[in-house]
């Protein structure tokens, strides 16, 4: 099993780094002792996408009764009603729901602004019929937005849930897209870089300087570094994966192991992302004998699975185009081309870019903090890491940072 320990609090995020074929996935993290998910923002205070998620998810998990008379605590105290919109003005962290009248669907509108049609709603925002249901809206299932998931609290017969809710139900049902005033899409800082040592399993993340900004060790030495907000509460953690035994070792609290599951077989490349959009990093790989990715929801199942690239290609995926959900690609060694979808079930190639030099290892960062990923390189005998911009062979990020014989990683911190 994975050891683990974290040292110096540090607020992260880090690429997948995988040192044998150098596929890279990019995710948050917080290297820290866990906090409730609702620490970031104060009640009736701005909110980022990923916090609405998260704290919508933990009413999921615990599977909270609706009822329109009943109250819930948010995990600091704050209680809310439960039912549908005191659900939403949960999530959102709204000050005014101690009472039915405080706020409803039909009040709702006075906390949000109406988008210009269904294809405008980002993860957070809300699907509300003023008249009978609302609920929140997490992301699309697929690129032709034909469905979503959502949460929501859906009856005095059921608790809080997670769902797919297809597009005909929202147009037929009269639901209209609504995004919360004061939420944000979140940091807009930078990735930078970081290392995976595997002569001491130890992360090594830059500061804003070059220096090193903070250290947390976990896994063994064999291993493939991976990060990811495996159980939802919007705080990545670490995990590795164990090639010898085709088994992913994950972690909430970066110290003991919370998930144990074999996935795929020998000579397989781990990948992370969240595939759903549902705010929670699941496991897939990338098997380089059929050029498929078979990327699982659940940590157990083959969600889907997708045919992208020839021998030889190494895997990459990112959130290409902002929208809150992983997506595949490919980078070509042969010709330094990378070549990216923004599909969830097919790989039209929507993305390319030629970066880099023979021998690079790809990896994937938001280098200018506009929310989406990018492409880049990991040049291993100057130890430099080059950023390009989006969908572009212009450099837009570079440093330097790490030894001999370190494995990459990317992420804010």
């Amino acid at each position: 099993m994975p050891s683990s320990r974290s040292s110096k609090l540090v607020r992260l995020a880090l690429a997948a780094a995988i040192a044998a074929s150098g596929a890279i996935a990019t995710t948050a993290v917080t290297v820290a002792t866990a906090t409730t998910a609702q620490a970031a923002s104060s009640v009736g205070g701005q909110i980022t996408r990923s916090e609405v998620l998260a704290r919508a998810k933990v009413w999921v998990d615990d599977a909270v009764p609706y009822s329109q008379s009943s109250y819930h605590t948010d995990g600091s105290g704050t209680l809310y009603r439960q039912d549908c919109s005191g659900f939403v003005s949960m999530a959102w962290h709204i000050n005014n729901s101690g009472t039915n009248n405080g706020f409803t669907t039909n009040t709702a509108v006075n906390y949000s602004t109406q988008l210009a049609g269904l294809d405008s709603l980002k993860p957070g925002d809300t699907l509300n019929n003023i008249s009978t249901h609302m609920v929140l809206f997490v992301g699309w299932t697929d690129s032709n937005h034909t469905a979503a998931t959502i949460y929501e609290e859906p009856n005095s017969s059921s608790t809080a849930r997670s769902r797919v809710m297809t597009r005909s139900e929202m147009t037929s049902g009269g639901f209209l897209p609504y995004r919360y005033n004061k939420i944000v899409d979140g940091s807009t800082t930078p990735s930078r870089a970081g290392v995976f040592r595997p002569s001491n399993a130890t992360f090594y993340v830059s500061d804003a300087s070059g220096g090193v900004g903070g250290y947390a060790s976990f896994g063994a030495g064999g291993d493939t570094p991976l990060v990811g907000d495996w159980n939802g509460d919007g705080k990545a953690t670490f995990g590795v994966y164990r090639a010898s035994d085709q088994t992913f070792y994950l972690s909430n609290d970066n110290s003991s192991v919370a998930v144990a599951r074999k996935f795929g077989n020998p000579g397989d490349i781990p990948v992370v992302g969240d595939w759903d959009g549902n705010g929670t990093t699941t496991i897939g790989i990338y098997r380089p004998s059929d050029q498929t990715f078979y990327l699982s929801n659940d940590n157990s199942s083959v969600s889907v699975g997708l045919k992208m690239g020839d021998p030889g290609d190494i895997p990459v995926v990112g959130d290409w185009d902002g929208n809150g959900t992983t997506t595949v690609g490919i980078y070509r060694p042969s010709t330094g081309a990378f070549a990216m979808t923004d599909s969830t079930t097919s790989t039209p190639v929507q993305h390319t870019v030629s970066f880099g030099n023979t021998g690079d290892v790809p990896i994937v960062g938001d280098w200018d903090g506009t929310g989406t990923d990018k492409v880049g390189v990991y040049r291993p005998q100057y130890s430099d890491f080059y950023g390009a911009a989006k969908d572009s062979g212009t450099v837009i990020y570079s440093a330097r940072f790490g030894v001999n014989g370190d494995v990459p990683v990317v992420g804010k911190w």
